[in-house]
């Protein structure tokens, strides 16, 4: 009697995990759609030191940022843009201690600056100038901004639209 009811609901939940799968791919969401491949971590990347003579410093002092994308006409979401929560962080050159004390000044002037661009282009436009162009538009104003040093590269932990 134990074995039927446990059988049960073995095949219940089965059904409902299948009916869930095939409702949500009907439904126009693919389990891939907004998936991004991972940036190396701030430890990943000074790890690589050891075998570079470009040895390169993590400022992760920006946080999670919060941003709302242009709003886009053609969407369903009418007037609202779509938010965003990213988390960039920056490489610099290792031992530039000068350098480091400039972006930490500079922390608000670069979170304005994530907080701007995304705002200037809507989830589509984002999608399809592809993250790395993104990081390197990114890079770009960032360095305007900075004058004792320049950044090498943005890295992101967190790029995630919410819908």
């Amino acid at each position: 009697m134990k074995d039927k009811i446990l059988v049960g609901v073995i095949i219940f939940l089965c059904a409902v995990i299948l009916l869930g799968t095939v409702f949500g791919l009907l439904n126009g969401h693919k389990p891939s759609e907004n998936l991004r491949d991972s940036d190396p971590t701030p430890k990943e990347i000074t790890s690589l030191n050891k075998r570079s003579s470009d040895k390169v410093a993590a400022y992760t002092d920006l946080g999670q940022i919060r941003a709302v994308t242009k709003a886009d006409a053609s969407e369903k979401h009418g007037d609202d843009g779509i938010a965003m929560v990213i988390t960039p962080w920056l490489s610099y050159p290792e031992g530039d201690t000068v350098f480091f004390e400039e972006l930490s000044r500079k922390r608000l002037i670069i979170k304005g600056i994530f907080q701007t661009y995304f705002s200037e282009h809507t989830q589509h436009e984002l999608q399809v100038l592809t993250e790395p162009e993104v990081k390197k538009q990114l890079l770009e104003k960032i360095n305007d901004q900075l004058t004792l040093g320049k950044i090498s590269a943005v890295y992101f932990s967190e790029y995630i639209f919410l819908q």
